[in-house]
Formats: structure tokens, C-alpha cells, sequence
């Protein structure tokens, strides 16, 4: 399960330390909050997913579209400020510090036969504060985007 993944992520796999994030851990509240808001919109809920996803505007600052197709190990670092748009796939985790954007450009392209409009981010990267990864592109195992960084093309 997705959201045992993400907690095991936080905690870096100790036990002692998810009990802590599970109780205070607001960043660890937020992405639960998407994966609840994603729940519900997979069961054709929409309205729900509609509500949860504005409570974890409202309480966490942070905008994590509940379409967003996200891999278990999901961490936000300071997750004020965050938008993740509702295409962006990732396929392991990620890890997002604050006011980072990751959504569309208004182009998209044809990737394995499938056109794309929004990122598709592989196992292991971090992105760091105040980045923009915008548009339909790729970005590769373990990569790292620094600070304040626009990327805009493949990686």
C-alpha cells in the first residue's frame, strides 16, 4: 500500500521514528490527506476527493491534485507552498521541499505512445525549494533538481 510506502519513507524505516510522524508530522498529514482525496476519487467520489483535497489546501498549503498518478514513497520536506498537477506521474519516490511547481506547460508530446502533458519522474529524485519542473518531460532515476531550478526539457 502506497501510503505504508510514504511512511516508511519519513521514517527511514525505523519504527520509533513513524510512530513520531504519524502524530506530528504535518508534511506526513498533507500526503495522507492526497492519498485519501486520491482514494476517493478512484471510487468515483468525486465530491470527496474534491473536499479532502481542499481541506489540505487550506490547513497545509499545499495543492497535491488528487488525479495525480504519485508512486508510493511520496515526501514532502516542508511541503508549504507545493503544487503537483493532476498528470504528473512519479514512479518512486520523490522527494519535495516547499514552493516547488511540477505541472503543465501547455504543450504536450507523444512518449511510448502515449501523448503526455504533465512530468513523469522516476525512483529516487529530490526536488528541491522553490523549483519548477514544468511541461511534458522526463525526468530520470535519482536526479537531483537544485533550489529555484526551471527545467523545462528532459533529464
Amino acid at each position: 500500500m502506497k501510503l505504508f510506502e510514504d511512511l516508511y519513507a519519513f521514517s527511514d524505516g525505523k519504527i520509533n521514528k513513524a510512530i513520531g510522524v504519524l502524530i506530528t508530522n504535518p508534511c506526513f498529514h498533507s500526503v495522507l490527506l492526497y492519498r485519501l482525496s486520491s482514494f476517493f476519487y478512484k471510487k468515483k467520489l468525486k465530491i470527496l476527493a474534491k473536499i479532502v483535497w481542499y481541506i489540505n489546501r487550506i490547513v497545509f498549503s499545499v495543492d497535491i491534485d488528487y488525479r495525480a498518478k504519485l508512486s508510493g514513497g511520496l515526501v514532502l520536506i516542508h511541503g508549504i507552498g507545493t503544487v503537483i498537477g493532476k498528470d504528473v506521474i512519479s514512479k518512486g519516490r520523490l522527494y519535495v521541499y516547499q514552493g516547488v511547481t511540477i505541472g503543465g506547460s501547455g504543450f504536450s508530446k507523444v512518449l511510448d505512445g502515449n501523448e503526455i502533458w504533465q512530468p513523469i519522474i522516476e525512483d529516487g529524485v529530490r526536488i528541491y525549494t522553490n523549483a519548477l519542473v514544468l511541461g511534458p518531460i522526463h525526468i530520470g532515476k535519482n536526479e537531483t533538481i537544485k533550489a529555484g531550478e526551471r527545467v523545462t526539457r528532459d533529464r
